[in-house]
Protein backbone atom coordinates (compact mmCIF):
# COMPACT_ATOMS: atom_id res chain seq x y z
CA UNK A 1 0.00 0.00 0.00
CA UNK A 2 2.60 2.18 0.93
CA UNK A 3 4.46 1.71 -2.65
CA UNK A 4 1.35 2.55 -4.56
CA UNK A 5 0.94 6.02 -2.39
CA UNK A 6 4.45 6.79 -3.26
CA UNK A 7 3.95 6.08 -6.76
CA UNK A 8 0.67 8.14 -6.83
CA UNK A 9 2.23 11.08 -5.13
CA UNK A 10 5.10 11.35 -7.48
CA UNK A 11 2.75 10.69 -10.36
CA UNK A 12 0.76 13.59 -8.75
CA UNK A 13 3.58 15.83 -8.30
CA UNK A 14 5.26 15.38 -12.04
CA UNK A 15 1.85 16.06 -13.42
CA UNK A 16 1.26 19.07 -11.32
CA UNK A 17 5.05 20.57 -12.35
CA UNK A 18 4.56 20.55 -15.99
CA UNK A 19 2.30 22.40 -18.36
CA UNK A 20 1.06 19.31 -20.67
CA UNK A 21 0.81 21.87 -23.60
CA UNK A 22 3.91 23.98 -23.87
CA UNK A 23 6.19 21.25 -21.69
CA UNK A 24 7.15 24.07 -19.91
CA UNK A 25 8.32 23.73 -15.91
CA UNK A 26 6.54 24.85 -12.81
CA UNK A 27 8.94 23.93 -10.29
CA UNK A 28 12.64 25.18 -9.88
CA UNK A 29 13.76 28.95 -10.90
CA UNK A 30 10.62 30.51 -11.42
CA UNK A 31 8.95 29.13 -8.01
CA UNK A 32 7.83 31.90 -6.19
CA UNK A 33 8.30 32.83 -2.40
CA UNK A 34 4.92 32.14 -2.07
CA UNK A 35 4.90 28.69 -3.05
CA UNK A 36 3.15 29.24 -6.12
CA UNK A 37 4.87 28.27 -9.20
CA UNK A 38 4.77 30.61 -12.52
CA UNK A 39 4.49 28.90 -15.90
CA UNK A 40 7.35 30.56 -18.15
CA UNK A 41 6.32 29.79 -22.10
CA UNK A 42 9.32 29.20 -24.03
CA UNK A 43 9.61 28.60 -27.62
CA UNK A 44 12.02 29.39 -30.32
CA UNK A 45 14.87 32.50 -29.32
CA UNK A 46 14.85 35.35 -31.33
CA UNK A 47 18.40 35.27 -33.09
CA UNK A 48 19.53 39.20 -34.55
CA UNK A 49 20.39 38.94 -38.08
CA UNK A 50 19.49 42.25 -39.31
CA UNK A 51 18.74 45.68 -38.40
CA UNK A 52 15.98 47.12 -40.36
CA UNK A 53 14.59 50.99 -40.38
CA UNK A 54 10.76 51.68 -41.57
CA UNK A 55 10.73 54.81 -43.54
CA UNK A 56 7.66 57.41 -44.30
CA UNK A 57 7.50 57.92 -48.06
CA UNK A 58 8.85 61.61 -47.71
CA UNK A 59 11.83 60.20 -45.93
CA UNK A 60 11.86 60.78 -42.57
CA UNK A 61 12.85 57.35 -40.32
CA UNK A 62 9.54 55.68 -38.49
CA UNK A 63 11.59 53.55 -36.06
CA UNK A 64 14.38 51.08 -35.82
CA UNK A 65 13.96 47.20 -35.45
CA UNK A 66 16.04 44.47 -35.09
CA UNK A 67 15.30 41.98 -37.48
CA UNK A 68 15.55 37.61 -37.68
CA UNK A 69 15.44 36.84 -41.12
CA UNK A 70 13.83 33.85 -43.39
CA UNK A 71 15.28 33.26 -46.34
CA UNK A 72 15.13 29.45 -46.75
CA UNK A 73 12.33 27.36 -47.21
CA UNK A 74 12.18 25.82 -44.06
CA UNK A 75 12.68 29.10 -41.95
CA UNK A 76 10.14 30.63 -44.18
CA UNK A 77 7.39 27.67 -43.21
CA UNK A 78 8.27 28.49 -40.00
CA UNK A 79 8.40 32.02 -39.49
CA UNK A 80 6.97 33.08 -35.78
CA UNK A 81 5.16 29.84 -35.07
CA UNK A 82 5.43 28.30 -31.70
CA UNK A 83 6.34 32.21 -30.07
CA UNK A 84 4.84 34.10 -27.09
CA UNK A 85 5.58 37.11 -27.26
CA UNK A 86 7.47 39.44 -29.15
CA UNK A 87 8.59 43.36 -28.44
CA UNK A 88 7.99 46.44 -30.79
CA UNK A 89 11.66 46.59 -31.40
CA UNK A 90 12.13 42.98 -33.36
CA UNK A 91 10.76 41.25 -36.21
CA UNK A 92 11.07 38.83 -39.03
CA UNK A 93 11.84 39.75 -42.55
CA UNK A 94 10.54 37.00 -45.15
CA UNK A 95 13.27 37.26 -48.77
CA UNK A 96 11.58 35.44 -51.40
CA UNK A 97 13.37 34.88 -54.66
CA UNK A 98 10.86 36.82 -56.89
CA UNK A 99 8.34 39.43 -56.22
CA UNK A 100 4.87 37.50 -56.92
CA UNK A 101 1.63 37.87 -55.19
CA UNK A 102 2.24 36.62 -51.31
CA UNK A 103 -0.28 34.70 -48.56
CA UNK A 104 0.51 34.02 -44.89
CA UNK A 105 -1.50 32.46 -42.24
CA UNK A 106 -1.68 32.29 -38.35
CA UNK A 107 -1.53 28.06 -38.21
CA UNK A 108 1.04 27.79 -34.64
CA UNK A 109 1.68 31.46 -34.50
CA UNK A 110 0.36 32.52 -30.73
CA UNK A 111 0.96 36.21 -30.69
CA UNK A 112 -0.88 38.42 -33.35
CA UNK A 113 0.68 39.97 -35.81
CA UNK A 114 1.18 43.47 -38.32
CA UNK A 115 2.00 41.96 -41.63
CA UNK A 116 3.79 44.36 -44.43
CA UNK A 117 4.11 43.04 -47.67
CA UNK A 118 7.09 44.59 -49.58
CA UNK A 119 8.05 45.12 -53.26
CA UNK A 120 11.33 44.78 -54.48
CA UNK A 121 12.19 48.00 -54.30
CA UNK A 122 11.17 48.33 -50.71
CA UNK A 123 7.88 50.07 -51.00
CA UNK A 124 5.26 48.46 -48.58
CA UNK A 125 2.50 47.65 -51.01
CA UNK A 126 0.17 46.21 -48.52
CA UNK A 127 -0.47 45.80 -44.66
CA UNK A 128 -2.47 43.11 -42.96
CA UNK A 129 -3.08 44.44 -39.24
CA UNK A 130 -3.87 42.63 -36.16
CA UNK A 131 -3.99 39.16 -38.20
CA UNK A 132 -5.85 36.68 -35.44
CA UNK A 133 -3.19 33.98 -33.82
CA UNK A 134 -3.82 30.36 -34.61
CA UNK A 135 -6.17 30.89 -37.62
CA UNK A 136 -5.42 29.10 -41.20
CA UNK A 137 -7.59 31.84 -42.71
CA UNK A 138 -5.01 33.10 -45.55
CA UNK A 139 -4.25 36.32 -45.57
CA UNK A 140 -3.01 37.83 -49.27
CA UNK A 141 -1.00 40.41 -50.18
CA UNK A 142 -2.38 42.90 -52.74
CA UNK A 143 -0.22 42.56 -55.55
CA UNK A 144 3.48 41.31 -55.65
CA UNK A 145 5.79 41.10 -53.21
CA UNK A 146 9.11 40.09 -52.53
CA UNK A 147 9.65 40.71 -48.93
CA UNK A 148 7.26 40.00 -45.77
CA UNK A 149 7.69 41.87 -42.52
CA UNK A 150 6.11 40.18 -39.23
CA UNK A 151 5.54 42.61 -36.35
CA UNK A 152 4.01 42.61 -33.33
CA UNK A 153 0.04 43.64 -33.33
CA UNK A 154 -0.40 47.14 -33.33
CA UNK A 155 2.74 48.39 -34.54
CA UNK A 156 1.64 49.84 -37.74
CA UNK A 157 -1.20 51.87 -36.15
CA UNK A 158 1.33 52.93 -32.58
CA UNK A 159 4.13 53.85 -35.30
CA UNK A 160 2.25 55.23 -38.45
CA UNK A 161 3.41 52.83 -40.81
CA UNK A 162 1.14 53.29 -43.96
CA UNK A 163 1.20 51.77 -47.46
CA UNK A 164 3.91 53.97 -49.75
CA UNK A 165 6.22 53.76 -46.65
CA UNK A 166 9.15 52.19 -47.10
CA UNK A 167 11.63 49.49 -45.66
CA UNK A 168 15.91 49.19 -45.55
CA UNK A 169 17.53 46.75 -43.99
CA UNK A 170 20.94 45.29 -43.54
CA UNK A 171 22.27 42.14 -42.54
CA UNK A 172 24.45 41.66 -39.56
CA UNK A 173 24.82 37.28 -39.72
CA UNK A 174 27.82 37.95 -42.31
CA UNK A 175 25.63 36.45 -45.01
Amino acid sequence: MRVKYLLLTILIAAIAGCDSESGTSTSGPDKEASGRSEVRPTGPQFKKEGELYLVKAAGDTIRKIDIEIADIESERTIGLMHRWSMPDTQGMLFIFEEEEPRSFWMHNTLMGLDILYVKQDGTIESIAKYCVPKSDKSIPSKGPALYVLELIEGFCDIHGVEVGDRIDFKRTDGK
